[in-house]
């Protein structure tokens, strides 16, 4: 046989047996087996690689990061629960160390101190009743309260020692409180709420009795109190003044050091108009220009 003719009878059969193979459902079945199903990366799928055989990166979808947000190094170390604006506002602040700056700074933290220390305690209230705390709240602080048919005023010694009882004793009632050497507060007029025979109240001189302050006396006492003393409370408005007409008791009322309040002059007289039984001491309301004007 010639050359020719093995390499002709070689080639056919060549052709024969891959048109065969081709053609046979085993051979193809055993292909899709051994062959790995090629996996393309979409626009809808962030997690999957770029190369078709590398395995799947597990995502956590509660952390997952939108698609548009820039991601940086140090991602993993960022909270997991959002700053808050406002502590992001005063981390961007300045620091001011103007003296007047400071001096304010230190004020509003002792006011704070101040509120925190005067709050209403209710524990104290149930072991004392409502007049026996108000007293030991006003006493300890510097003050000094007069109970009634007393004719002493319960206050410290030089020491600092005062005689109050440590335990509820029925039939005890304060009668008159002076609260002008405490840097009393709002929260500290809720301490001597319910003193159902107060009479008298003495603030004056207390930098921090406001309109509100005066809005909270006038409810708590509205029905017993009949002498107020107000004097130099450089916070109280013209609206403070003119609330004191809720104390329908009001006997004497001291506005020493509050002339500089707008229209006060004219608040006096309206509060005479509604109250006929109160005497004004402090300012001279009862002159020729404020009469014509009223």
């Amino acid at each position: 046989m010639s050359v020719v003719c093995c390499w002709t009878r070689h080639l056919c059969g060549k052709h024969l047996t891959l048109s065969r193979g081709v053609c046979s459902s085993a051979v193809l079945s055993k292909k899709e087996e051994d062959t790995p199903k090629k996996e393309w990366v979409t626009h809808h799928h962030e997690g999957e690689k770029m190369s078709w055989n590398a395995p799947k990166e597990s995502v956590d979808v509660r952390h997952e990061m939108p698609h548009s947000e820039w991601r940086g190094l140090l991602h993993q170390m960022a909270p997991k629960k959002p700053v808050r604006i406002d502590f992001i506002n005063y981390m961007q602040r300045g620091i001011d160390l103007r003296p007047s700056s400071v001096k304010k700074w230190w004020g509003n933290m002792q006011t704070e101190a101040a509120a925190k220390d005067q709050m209403y305690k209710a524990e104290r209230v149930a072991a004392l009743g409502f007049d026996l705390a108000a007293a030991h709240f006003v006493v300890h602080r510097g003050g000094r309260v007069r109970f009634k048919d007393a004719k002493e005023w319960v206050e410290q010694d030089e020491d600092g020692v005062y005689e109050l009882s440590r335990h509820y004793e029925p039939g005890v009632y304060i009668e008159e409180v002076d609260a002008s050497k405490i840097n009393l507060v709002y929260e500290g007029l809720e301490s001597m709420k319910n003193l159902k025979y107060l009479k008298s109240l003495n603030v004056s001189g207390c930098a921090h009795i406001d309109d509100w302050c005066i809005d909270r006396i006038c409810s708590q006492f509205s029905g017993t109190l009949e002498h107020l003393d107000i004097s130099r409370c450089t916070k109280v408005t013209e609206r403070g003044i003119g609330a004191l007409v809720r104390l329908r008791q009001l006997r004497t009322l001291n506005l020493a050091g509050l002339e500089g309040v707008k229209d006060v002059r004219l608040l006096c007289l309206l509060l005479r108009d509604d109250l006929p039984q109160l005497k004004i001491s402090g300012i001279s309301y009862l002159n020729p220009q404020t009469l014509e004007y009223a």
